[in-house]
Formats: structure tokens, C-alpha cells, sequence
């Protein structure tokens, strides 16, 4: 199978990209790309036929009133003269076409482009106007529909400034929801009854996408995904019946709490709760999860130690009762046979004694949950401390923590109240002064160091302060400066004066198991990054149904890729993937894909000169094997929009057998739904249609550059698409193939 183009390329011209094709050619005298329209075609030929047939009626009229000498004469002159008389006519039909092709350059074309122009102003793009050309009599109509359309502008501008007005009020719930869903450490998802998800949090996307997404074999979580995709469907439509016979019994629980086993062994405790609507009847439900993980893998192993303890014991048990009823039943054994018993009831008793010493061990290292412990910025604990110091001993400290952000897992007001005793006692016992409170960075722990000036502290003075109380914890006990150190898997020690520094204390803390990189996206750009549509609760368009669907109710993949050449048969490859999504119509920016590749063939200079992409950017990154399914996830059951989309999609079609994926999604493309949308215009460049419909072409060639601005023309393309009688996906697909520019074959 061979894909096609929207429009000829010329493949062999150095340093082509097909982001710039289709540069002003339907115009006079542009060859093949020269369009000729059918009403001009019509027009000449009733023009043409009209005159000949006049002078064919008239010349008749005259024949048939001359006498016979007469058309004798008349006869002869023709016999002469005929010829000339042909080539007149001839010239005459040339001049006729001349003039009815001057006269739709000058007229007809320019008032059709300035009807697609008034079209797109009404529709899509206020801002836009018509170029000030043509006769004297279209530029006075051109100056008229500009008016109209500053008229209309200013009017649009009110209209949207009271718009944003109404809608500030929304906003602000939104960003409310946004910040507390931020904040719940479970993860959240909001899906309709059909599986489609309607709002998700950080959480859920971190716990369902995880650390496998870099191995492409990772699940995507979305708006307008299915849930199913992710979570098991027969475990969800399970709960869903439960709770559905529970409510008909009258039952009054409206929770189902669901045990998931997933890829990788991850285990998560899911609950599922039902949104009711309007009556008695459920438009969704929402699912909490917890990944439990770790703590199911905890407690096997207790349950596995727990087990050997008991077969270890009933050993020991059996020999020490087997030993003790044989000294019984035999009670006048000699004594070397009663020593040896003895003997081995000794040795199993020591054994007993061992296994019991060996679980405490285990139990004390393994000891959670008896102290809970909340993720904390390092920034923000030494501040708290800094707070507390100042509050309750009234002195003002030194804070210094580094600019790249950490994270602890701690207790924030037992760490306080611990330094808080700890600066008192030095105040107090080594007199001192100035002091301040750094934070140094390592691998896995960071080092706290509380500095001063005065007398040093010694190993035998913070020994006796370990037993100090801190605190008291939520049980009434009280709390010793080395149970917050211990339960913090902490270390703490003294370290003397050197010629730099002064005396110092020196508290060792492990860093929590979101390390840096997460922090960048936790939890502040948590808040930004939640994205809801409740306009999805609705049944979801199904890709084999779309025959009454319109296309704004779609969900899109916006793609675009970056190769090393222009002809995918001769052995060029993707170098780039990117893509974005459009759900309901609306552009999810936090749901994208983007990605280099690692070809085989070197990168010329003269595609790296287009796309600005080296050969050294690309070295350790994965083959289109590897990538293109993790691509194919991301795509789903979305409908593929592209700009000269049979480019890309005949790359993909190459490696379809190599990587194991096939799209067989239904394609759209923008260059051919805009061609038929505005058939007059003469620019057809991405940045020309982009300033027709006042989207901001940013980001050029690049992959994701170039999907987010197909997008953003896409979606201003629907309503000029809707005016011209396209509605649905099937009406889209049929006209792309009758456009005059669907003929390229790559």
C-alpha cells in the first residue's frame, strides 16, 4: 500500500522540508498547480457557442434571402476566402477566452477568495483581513467588509471581556478543586459509566503510569481515555453490580472496595463509589487508589518469618517434650542417658531462645506505621525550625539550604521540638552563640548542620541529652531526643572546631524517596497539572459509529514527526515523534508525547539545518522499534490529525512489521480539509493558513512545535468546516478525497 500526498513534491530538492510546501503556485502561470475553475470552463463555452451560433443564424438568414446569382457569387468568394474567414472566428473564440479568463482573475477569483476571507473572519478569526488588491471596484468592496469586520471585532471583544467576567467565577472553582486534588495523597480518578475518564490527579497519574513509561510498555492515563485500559474492566463492571444489587435491596453502602493486580506485581486498593444523577440513576463513578504495594510485600515477609518461627518452634517444642517424656516414662535411666537429655532439653531451649531474639530483631527493623511521617521540603522544615527557635527561645538562628529543592519524609514538629532542646542545651552548656542552621546534599541522605561559636559538645555530654524528653506522642509517652532520631533512621554526632569552622552538630537524615526531580513537579505544579471535563460524562463516541457524531465531540491525536529526509521508500527514518491531544474539543496540554528517535542513516546537514536536530542529540536514544509502540498506546482509539499526514503515516506504514503495531485509526488531514474550506486562496504554507485563522505559529519545526500548531489550526478549522456542510468524520473523509490536492503518492 502506498500513501498519499495532498499535493506534489519535489523530493529531490536539497534541504526541502514539507512543513514549506505549497508556496503561492495556484496562480497565472504556476504549470501543473495552475487551477482552472469549471465555471470559467463554462462560461467560454456558452460564450463560445452563443457567438458562433449568432453568426451561424445570421449568416443563414442572409443566405437564404439572396437570390440564386447571388449565392453563386457568394459560394465562389468562399471557395476563395473561406479560410480567413475560420481563422477570424478562431481569433474571435481565443479573444472570447482571454476575456472571460481576465475577467474571473480580476473579478470572480478575487470576490470567491473574499468570500472565504469574510467566512473565516465571521467564523473563526476576527482579527483576520483581506489583503487591499484587485480592480477599484473589488478594493471599494474589500474596504467595506473590513469595516464590517473591525465592527464586528470590537463587538466579539465585549462580548468575550463579559464572558471572562461571568466565567471568573468558575475559574476560580476549578483551581480550588485543582489545589485540593493536588493535595489528597490518594489517587483520584472520575470516569462516566462507559470507562471514560473525566478528571484524574498527580497521584493516580504517577501510581498508574509509574516508572515503566520509559520502558514504552507504560499504561496512559488522559481525559476521554478508557479507565479500562489501566485498571481491570471485569473487576470495575463486577463493582458496579454489586453496589447495583446492594441499592436495589435497599442497602444503603455505596462503596465496593476492590483488590487490582497489575503489571510489574504493583498492587493497589481501589474503592469505587457511584455519582449519582438526577432521579435514582448514576452518570459515572469515582475510584480512590492506594498502592499497597510495598506494604502487602511487608507483611508477606512477616507472615513468611512468622511461618519459619512456628516450624522452627514446633521443632524445638517436639524434641524439648520428646526429651522431658522419656526421662518421665523411664524415671530409673542411669544418669549418662538422663545428662543427655537434660543435654538436649538445653540446647533446644537455647534455640527457642534464639529464634524469639531473631524476631525481635527483625520486627525492631522492619517497625512502621507507629510513627507516621509526611513528605517535607527541606526548604520549608529548616524555616519551620527557624520559626520555632525564634518563637519559643527567642533568638534569631542562620538558615542555609541549597537552591535545588529536596524532600524528607519526617516527622516536621518532633525534628523541631528536637532541635529546639538541642539549641537550648548548647546555649546552656556550651555557651553558644551565633549560630546557624545549614543543610548539606548527598546521594541519599543530607547532612544538617547546626554550628556555633563557644565551647564544643562532646560525645559523653549529647549521650546523657538522648535521653532527654522532646515531646510527648500521641499516645501520652513521653518522647527522648534518640527516639526522634531512631524513628527517623537518623544519626547524630558532635564534630570539634577546625580552622574554618566553629564546633558543630551534625544530624544525618535520609532523603525521601521522591527525590529532586519529582519535587519540580510536586505539588506546586501538581495544581497546574490537574485537568478535568465533566462535558465527557456522556456516552463516548464510538470510532465505528460516526456517522452522527460531530466532529468537535471527537477525540484527536495531533501528530507531527521529524526525519532525515523526505522519501520514507529510499531508507529515511523519524528522528522525532511529538504529539498532542484534543479531547472534547479542547487542546489537554498536559497530555503529550514527544520523542527522539535514534536512526540508522546519519543525519545530512541539510535536514539537521530544517529541524536543528544532531547526531549527537540522538545517540543513546531508543529505535523507532522501541518507540513507535509506546507511540501506538499514546494514539489509542483516537482519530489521527495531521498536516501532510501521509508523510508521516507512510513512515509508520514501513515499520509496521519491525515494531509490531499497525494504525489503523481513521486519518484526517489539515492541508486537505483547508483547501476545501478556503479552495481560493493562494498560500497554502503552515504559516500562512496559521495567520488566516489567527493562531500563533510558534515552535516551527519541531515535532511537538509543529502537532501543538496543527492542532490549534484544527480546531479553528471545525466551524468553517461545520459552514461548509462538514459535520461528521465520515462527511471530513469523503471530502478529503475529492480535493484536488489528495493525489501525491509517497
Amino acid at each position: 500500500m502506498v500513501a498519499q500526498s495532498p499535493c506534489p513534491v519535489n523530493l529531490d530538492r536539497p534541504g526541502h522540508s514539507r512543513n514549506t510546501l505549497y508556496q503561492p503556485a495556484v496562480t497565472a502561470g504556476a504549470g501543473e498547480n495552475k487551477y482552472v475553475p469549471k465555471n470559467a470552463l463554462l462560461i467560454f463555452l456558452i460564450a463560445s457557442v452563443l457567438t458562433v451560433g449568432v453568426i451561424v443564424g445570421v449568416a443563414g438568414a442572409m443566405w437564404s434571402d439572396l437570390a440564386d446569382d447571388e449565392q453563386a457569387v457568394i459560394s465562389g468568394l468562399w471557395a476563395s476566402l473561406g479560410g480567413y474567414v475560420v481563422i477570424t472566428l478562431a481569433y474571435l473564440l481565443v479573444l472570447i477566452g482571454f476575456g472571460t479568463n481576465w475577467l474571473f482573475s480580476r473579478y470572480v477569483t478575487p470576490l470567491k477568495s473574499l468570500a472565504e476571507d469574510a467566512r473565516v473572519i465571521a467564523v473563526t478569526n476576527s482579527a483576520h483581513r483581506p489583503p487591499m488588491a484587485g480592480p477599484s471596484e473589488v478594493r471599494e468592496l474589500l474596504g467595506g467588509v473590513t469595516l464590517l469586520a473591525e465592527r464586528y471585532e470590537r463587538l466579539q471583544h465585549e462580548l468575550d471581556g463579559r464572558v471572562r467576567e461571568a466565567a471568573s467565577a468558575l475559574e476560580d472553582e476549578k483551581h480550588t478543586l485543582s489545589a485540593l486534588m493536588s493535595k489528597i495523597s490518594q489517587g483520584i480518578l472520575v470516569c462516566n459509566l462507559d470507562g471514560r475518564i473525566l478528571l484524574y490527579n498527580h497521584q493516580a497519574q504517577k501510581m498508574l503510569e509509574g516508572t515503566i513509561r520509559s520502558s514504552g510498555a507504560a499504561d496512559w492515563i488522559g481525559l476521554g481515555r478508557s479507565v479500562h485500559g489501566v485498571l481491570d474492566e471485569h473487576q470495575i463492571n463486577h463493582a458496579l453490580m454489586t453496589l447495583m444489587h446492594s441499592r436495589q435491596r435497599g442497602d444503603t453502602d455505596t462503596m465496593v472496595p476492590l483488590v487490582v493486580s497489575r503489571g510489574g506485581g504493583q498492587i493497589l486498593n481501589v474503592h469505587l463509589v457511584p455519582i449519582s444523577g438526577r432521579g435514582r440513576g448514576w452518570h459515572g463513578y469515582i475510584l480512590t487508589l492506594d498502592d499497597v504495594t510495598h506494604r502487602v510485600s511487608r507483611e508477606a515477609s512477616r507472615a513468611a518469618r512468622l511461618q519459619s518461627l512456628i516450624e522452627k518452634q514446633r521443632s524445638a517444642s517436639a524434641a524439648i517434650r520428646g526429651a522431658i517424656e522419656a526421662i518421665l516414662e523411664y524415671p530409673d535411666m542411669d544418669d549418662r542417658s538422663r545428662h543427655a537429655f537434660h543435654r538436649a532439653i538445653h540446647e533446644e531451649s537455647l534455640k527457642m531462645g534464639d529464634i524469639f531474639v531473631g524476631l525481635e530483631d527483625r520486627s525492631s527493623a522492619n517497625h512502621d506505621g507507629t510513627w507516621p511521617l509526611q513528605d517535607a521540603l527541606a526548604s520549608d522544615l529548616l524555616a519551620a525550625i527557624q520559626r520555632h527557635v525564634h518563637g519559643i527561645l527567642d533568638i534569631e538562628i542562620g538558615v542555609s539550604v541549597p537552591i535545588e529543592p529536596l524532600r524528607f519524609k519526617v516527622d516536621s514538629y518532633a525534628l523541631a521540638r528536637s532541635m529546639i532542646f538541642l539549641i537550648n542545651q548548647l546555649r546552656h552548656a556550651c555557651r553558644a552563640e551565633s549560630i546557624t542552621l545549614t543543610l548539606e546534599c548527598g546521594a541519599a541522605f543530607a547532612n544538617l548542620i547546626l554550628e556555633w561559636s563557644g565551647a564544643p559538645l562532646y560525645m559523653e555530654a549529647l549521650q546523657g541529652w538522648g535521653n532527654h524528653n522532646v515531646m510527648s506522642d500521641r499516645t501520652g509517652s513521653s518522647v527522648t531526643l534518640f527516639d526522634v532520631i531512631e524513628r527517623h533512621s537518623a544519626a547524630i554526632w558532635p564534630h570539634a572546631q577546625t580552622d574554618t569552622s566553629g564546633p558543630s552538630l551534625h544530624l544525618v537524615l535520609p532523603l525521601s524517596d521522591s527525590g529532586p526531580a519529582e519535587m519540580a513537579t510536586s505539588p506546586s505544579a501538581a495544581v497546574d497539572g490537574i485537568d478535568f471535563d465533566f462535558g465527557l460524562s456522556g456516552h463516548a463516541a464510538r470510532l465505528d459509529d460516526l456517522d452522527s457524531v460531530p466532529l468537535s465531540r471527537l477525540s484527536y491525536t495531533v501528530i507531527d514527526t521529524e526525519t532525515t529526509g523526505l522519501d520514507p521508500s529510499a531508507g529515511d527514518e523519524i528522528i522525532a515523534i511529538g504529539a498532542i491531544r484534543i479531547v472534547n474539543g479542547r487542546i489537554l496540554r498536559q497530555e503529550m508525547f514527544d520523542a527522539l528517535v535514534n536512526p540508522r542513516p546519519e543525519i545530512s546537514d541539510e535536514s539537521e539545518a530544517i529541524h536543528g536536530i544532531s547526531q549527537d542529540m540522538l545517540r543513546g536514544q531508543p529505535e523507532i522499534e522501541q518507540v513507535l509502540p509506546h507511540f501506538y498506546r499514546f494514539v489509542g482509539d483516537t482519530v489521527i490529525v495531521g498536516h501532510d499526514v501521509a508523510f508521516d503515516m507512510r513512515f509508520f506504514e514501513i515499520k509496521e512489521k519491525s515494531a509490531g503495531v499497525r494504525f489503523s485509526n481513521p486519518v484526517l488531514d489539515t492541508l486537505l480539509l483547508e483547501s476545501i474550506v478556503t479552495p481560493n486562496q493562494e498560500d497554502r504554507t503552515l504559516e500562512a493558513i496559521s495567520r488566516r485563522l489567527g493562531v500563533t505559529a510558534s515552535g516551527r519545526h519541531t515535532a511537538l512545535g509543529d502537532s501543538l500548531i496543527t492542532a490549534e489550526i484544527f480546531l479553528a478549522m471545525i466551524p468553517l468546516l461545520s459552514e461548509s456542510g462538514i459535520h461528521t468524520l465520515t462527511d471530513a473523509t469523503k471530502a478529503c478525497r475529492g480535493s484536488r490536492f489528495a493525489r501525491r503518492r509517497y
